[in-house]
């Protein structure tokens, strides 16, 4: 600051002198004082006026006094400065060469008084600058750092997977941008972890069911393997006995209708779950389907055993039955279920088929009359090889496969199915 105000001083009363010597080249010698007094007291300045020559001699006007000093002058030109705050000015007045020189003797005085002022103010004027600086960069970090902090933080909950965590995108600077950034980069990353999860939840219930039928296929085979062992075994010890030709086997016209009625078991028994092997990859060929011709098929083929049993077998059909499905897996689905009321039911029993058209459905239900199964059986039916008889005779029971193949031919369509009991008996229902 004093070296700027120097300057600015020296600048100031340079351009004064220049307007005074330019008011004495046009003024009378005589009259110089005047102007020269007037100039003393307006810049607090003393004023020297030399004159270049031989014998030439200086005048050194301090105040209202003239100071002659005589000298030597050597060659000058232009402007030249004697001291910090002077001014020196070559002119020409009637023929004759003059210098004049002012010295600021009031502005050096302001400018060492101003420099010792500020000397003494400058450290409290530093401390203050120091405080503010400190005070403003504080303000200024905390306005930027604050929302950066925030967003990292954020990131690091995003980072552990709490993606429901956001950030504030109020703003619109850089900040903002990386907030809405990140924000978008958390819908993504919740987007693709939900998608991630399901697919997760997807395979590991392919894998429980897979497994499932690992296991259900597993029990199936030993199923089958116990289920063919009694048959064949008989089968071998009623021949056994014809050829050795001991005992009641000495009878083999008996026996051997005997050994061929279990023949015929184990090839039924065989052709059930040569037929289950292909519902495995069968490919269903829908079209459509008469329910009531189908069905009324089926009744016919076991109305010689109602009759024998002395059965009555009702029948009501709706008219233009049509479902659509495979012709073939259904009347497997029709026998199966005609066949089983009527070889289960007793004699003098009733049945009741009947087909209704609904809105976008068709019912059909088989109801037979004097069987009943137990609650906690109910759930056990559709399993392979599962017989109410706990004798598990084939006189009074097949297989056990009938309602597992009705189940998995009826799965395959889509169908709804159920077995319910009614104070007559059971009622088999499938919605088409």
């Amino acid at each position: 600051m004093p070296q700027t105000y120097e300057r600015r001083l020296n600048t100031m009363l340079g351009d004064n002198l220049y307007e005074l010597v330019v008011e004495l080249e046009q003024t009378p010698q005589s009259q110089w004082e005047t102007l020269l007094t007037t100039f003393v007291f307006e810049n607090g300045a003393s004023i020297q006026i030399m004159s270049v020559g031989d014998g030439a001699g200086s005048q050194t006007f301090l105040g209202t006094s003239y100071l002659t000093i005589f000298s030597d002058i050597h060659s000058h030109s232009g402007i030249f400065t004697t001291t910090s705050i002077s001014v020196a000015i070559s002119f020409w007045h009637n023929g004759t060469e003059f210098i004049i020189t002012t010295i600021g003797d009031a502005a050096i005085r302001a400018v060492i008084q101003m420099t010792g002022i500020f000397a003494e103010v400058f450290p409290y004027v530093l401390l203050l600058v120091l405080l503010t600086a400190v005070l403003a960069a504080f303000l200024y970090s905390r306005f930027l750092a604050k929302p950066i902090v925030q967003i990292s933080g954020i990131s690091k909950k995003i980072a552990n997977l709490e993606l429901t965590e956001r950030c504030d995108t109020s703003r619109s600077d850089e900040i903002g941008i990386l907030a809405n950034n990140l924000n978008d980069m958390a819908e993504k990353l919740s987007a693709s972890m939900g998608e991630l999860q399901s697919a997760n939840e997807q395979l590991q219930a392919d894998i429980e069911k897979e497994r499932e039928d690992e296991r259900r296929r597993r029990d199936f085979f030993v199923a089958i393997s116990h289920e063919l062992k009694t048959p064949v075994t008989i089968l071998k010890g009623e021949l056994d006995g014809m050829i050795l030709n001991v005992g009641k086997f000495k009878d083999r016209d008996k026996y051997l209708q005997e050994a061929y009625k279990t023949s015929e078991s184990i090839e039924k028994l065989v052709q059930e779950i040569m037929t289950l092997a292909k519902l495995d990859t069968i490919r269903l060929q829908r079209e459509d389907v008469d329910l009531s011709q189908i069905t009324d098929e089926c009744v016919g083929a076991y109305e010689s055993m109602a009759q024998s049993k002395d059965m009555q077998i009702n029948r009501r059909y709706d008219a233009d039955a049509i479902i659509q499905g495979d012709k073939t897996q259904i009347q497997t689905v029709l026998s199966n279920i005609i066949g089983n009321a009527v070889k289960h039911s007793p004699e003098h029993s009733l049945i009741d088929v009947y087909i209704a058209k609904e809105e976008s459905t068709v019912r059909l239900s088989v109801e037979n009359s004097g069987v009943h199964i137990a609650p906690d059986e109910l759930s056990k039916i559709w399993e392979p090889f599962y017989r109410t008889d706990k004798s598990r005779s084939r006189d009074t029971g097949g297989s056990g496969l009938g309602l597992y193949i009705v189940k998995t031919i009826l799965d395959l369509h889509g169908f709804a199915y159920q077995l319910t009991p009614t104070e007559a008996g059971m009622k088999f229902t499938v919605i088409f």
